[in-house]
């Protein structure tokens, strides 16, 4: 009994100092924002003299905010929604058909391509798609880039977790007079729900915070997105910290309201999809 106890305490420690470790970047951030970027110069782990609340009104002015928070949504949820649905249907059919032999040989590639970084697609694509086709500038096409370079993860995680869905209720609907169509959006993607919104929430997170694939492809003021604007603060012999640090903490706000309303998925859909798969 000791044993247990010590064990938990143990384990409740760990999990103390780890998410003191996690929390105190955004912490620090937080502070950090409202001092002047001399104070923050000669010390960043101080508290604020006195509040700068005017270091978010430059940020909002200097990176034009709302028109980058508008290319950032638009780009996130089109991405995300089309990862999901191709990645949801590709999954439903590679699960479902696996005993064919392209099927498993398709996946596998999939699942291979997902060691490459995207530093190796990097030169060839925006070579081919920026330079020759000239599709720099449109958030619609980064969305497609995004697509193919989510689109396996998507598969293997939404895969791992419809193999535990017993066919029996897909034949039992089938039996009725339902399609492969109307089972898949009637009866299996309801079913999906705990890791789609698992997969929305990696997904979006990372499109969201992306910086390079942005960067290549999008050039014009207008069309940048927050991780881009950003960099207005940084000057040729010098950086303007403080209100560098005030935006990237309003860019931070959507996704962790978004985290907090979907956080009790994701572990659900996680452990699920693992233990399933």
């Amino acid at each position: 009994m000791r044993k247990v106890k010590a064990s938990r305490v143990l384990l409740f420690a760990a999990a103390c100092i780890l998410t003191v470790i996690y929390i105190f970047p955004f912490v620090l951030t937080i502070f950090n924002s409202m001092k002047t970027s001399q104070e923050f110069i000669m010390n960043p782990f101080s508290l604020p003299s006195a509040f700068h609340v005017e270091n978010f009104t430059q940020a909002l002015q200097e990176m034009k905010f709302f028109s980058a928070l508008k290319n950032t949504f638009i780009l996130t949820i089109v991405s995300s929604l089309l990862i999901t649905l191709f990645g949801a249907t590709a999954a439903y059919v590679i699960s479902r058909f696996s005993h064919k032999k392209w099927v498993s040989a398709l996946f596998l590639m999939m699942v291979a391509s997902m060691v490459a970084p995207f530093q190796v697609y990097m030169i060839p694509i925006v070579k081919i798609y920026g330079g020759t086709f000239g599709l720099n500038n449109s958030l619609l096409f980064l969305s497609v880039v995004a697509l193919g370079l989510n689109l396996p993860f998507s598969i293997f995680l939404i895969r791992g977790f419809l193999n535990g869905i017993p066919i029996e209720i897909e034949q039992a609907a089938m039996i009725d007079g339902c399609s492969y169509i109307q089972v898949f959006f009637r009866i299996v993607l309801p079913m999906l729900k705990p890791i789609v919104i698992t997969l929305l929430v990696f997904v979006s997170m990372g499109i969201w915070n992306d910086y390079l694939m942005s960067s290549l492809f999008l050039t014009d003021e207008v069309k940048r997105t927050l991780a881009l604007t950003i960099r207005v603060f940084v000057n040729e012999y010098s950086v303007d910290y403080a209100p560098m640090l005030a935006g990237l903490f309003l860019s931070m706000i959507p996704m962790l309201i978004f985290y907090v309303l979907c956080q009790k998925h994701i572990l659900e859909g996680v452990v699920q999809g693992s233990v399933k798969g």
